[in-house]
């Protein structure tokens, strides 16, 4: 039984002593970062992976290297980096899915990029996660703007959908599909089905308990409504 109690005690000792060791080494590569001294806050970032002790700090530190090295414009390197650690048999698959969703984010911008952004967000869609939580709404948010930068506008309504119908998404994320949704339906020409989504986003809107800004949306249905 003592035995037994030792090897307990070691254990934990050893699991806040990585915990701890995480914590230190994370907060350094994020100075580094914040300094723009991107080559120290990539070495930081690695020890941090290294002591990372489950799924959610590794992902802390794999992003964190991903955008030091994306700070030192080795972009190709980088992606191929964060790529490889989506297939880290101990990383859970809501946290690949968060990994896979801010790789295609970088992509929105980079011209002829927009279908290689798509490709990983139907892989992200492959890694289950809770509906309600904020990394369900990023892919699809994420594929909603490259749908709207090619003006397919139905395209966007119909993959804005898979967040509409989640009651218990945030009402933020909410209130900013539905303005989404309705701004997309403007642009087909249909201003009955826009000004409900509008109306709706705006109701969403008022019920975020921190300040948040809605003002576009009451921007959109008075004009609407002239």
């Amino acid at each position: 039984m003592k035995r037994m109690w030792i090897a307990t005690f070691f254990i934990l000792g050893n699991s806040l002593f990585a915990e701890a060791d995480f914590e230190r080494l994370n907060m350094e590569a994020g100075q580094a970062a914040e300094a723009k001294n991107f080559v120290t806050a990539e070495a930081k970032y690695a020890e941090a992976l290294a002591s990372a002790s489950d799924s959610k700090t590794k992902t802390q530190a794999i992003l964190g290297k991903f955008k030091a090295m994306r700070g030192q414009k080795r972009i190709k390197e980088a992606e191929e980096f964060l790529l490889s650690r989506v297939e880290d048999p101990d990383i859970q698959l809501q946290d690949a899915r968060q990994l896979l969703n801010t790789l295609a984010e970088t992509m929105l911008w980079q011209k002829g990029r927009e279908d290689c952004a798509m490709g990983i967000l139907q892989q992200a869609q492959n890694c289950e996660c809770p509906k309600s939580g904020n990394v369900f709404y990023q892919t699809f948010y994420i594929m909603a703007i490259l749908y709207r930068n090619r003006a397919q506008y139905s395209a966007e309504i119909v993959v804005l959908e898979n967040v509409l119908q989640v009651r218990e998404q945030h009402p933020a994320n909410l209130c900013t599909a539905h303005y989404m949704t309705g701004a997309a339906y403007e642009k087909l020409g249909n201003s009955e089905e826009a000004l409900a989504h509008y109306r709706t986003a705006l109701k969403f809107g008022k019920r975020v308990k921190y300040k948040y800004d809605y003002t576009k949306v009451e921007k959109a249905i008075e004009r609407m409504c002239k």
